[in-house]
């Protein structure tokens, strides 16, 4: 396997030499670096030569596409591995845009095709139906087709990746910031099982690393825990412009998770 280049190496060769097939094993290395990236406890900045690089990984597919004998059956877990680093981008949306590429009989095969799952329900936001499919990815054997009894060196990593904490906490911190820009309050039970996690002493300890960026009264952004506070069986977020009143509105409180369940519900109703 070619070693992986730096980040900035990286992107010198996206400007020189993005559509030349010989590329292809340097741009799998770096695919395999970041990855390996988030299996490691290092975090990005004692990390900076190997950075996530939609550009680099989108390429490496697209030069798939141009050039189908350069992929084979270990260039189909070398797209899931790209397409694992653009899930933990989610709700930004470069999975999509990355799928768009990916021919179906490649996706429609493993581990790929538990990517697409977990990808539609990230977008659904069947957040507590995500975890289960995820951790699915985290067994090396998991969609082995019949017959094949050798986990290759790419799923393995894969696997790790998954099962390390950096994944998870990264999709589940994206996963907190869009209930608390939705809602000012939500039922303890929905959030546990949305964010896959045990108990309310698990979720303040987790809500404390996880901030939003607030306004404060000097006009000044100012990052705020996300979880305001948990009280009996209801979280309460802390308030932003998305999830709070309107000034000179009609509105006179924040959503809440109980109302737009409901709104929906109605909704769903009359369509029937």
């Amino acid at each position: 396997m070619a070693a992986s280049l730096s980040h900035s190496e990286i992107q010198t060769l996206l400007s020189e030499s993005a559509y030349d097939p010989a590329v292809c094993p340097k741009l799998e290395a770096y695919v395999r670096a970041q990855v390996s990236a988030v299996a490691s406890t290092l975090v990005a900045s004692e990390s900076p030569d190997v950075q996530y690089c939609f550009d680099a990984n989108r390429t490496l597919i697209k030069l798939y596409q141009f050039f189908p004998h350069l992929e084979g059956e270990l260039g189909m877990t070398i797209t899931a591995l790209a397409a694992f680093l653009a899930l933990l981008q989610f709700p930004e949306t470069d999975f999509m845009a990355l799928s768009c590429l990916i021919p179906e009989r490649v996706q429609s095969m493993e581990p790929c095709a538990t990517l697409v799952r977990c990808a539609e329900l990230l977008e659904l936001c069947h957040f507590h139906e995500f975890w289960p499919e995820f951790r699915k990815l985290g067994i090396p054997e998991y969609g082995a087709r019949e017959g094949e009894t050798v986990v290759s060196e790419d799923r393995k990593l894969l696997s790790n990746a998954v099962n390390g904490p950096t994944a998870s906490i990264q999709i589940r911190s994206n996963m907190i910031k869009m209930l608390a820009r939705t809602y000012r309050t939500a039922p303890l039970s929905v959030v546990l099982a949305a964010l896959d996690l045990k108990d309310a002493a698990s979720l303040k300890a987790f809500g404390a690393k996880v901030t939003l960026s607030v306004e404060g009264a000097s006009g000044s952004e100012n990052e705020t825990p996300i979880v305001e506070k948990i009280e009996g069986d209801f979280v309460t977020f802390t308030a932003c412009p998305e999830n709070s009143k309107r000034v000179g509105s009609a509105f006179k409180e924040g959503v809440s998770y109980d109302d737009v369940a409901a709104m929906m519900s109605k909704t769903a109703l009359r369509g029937q």
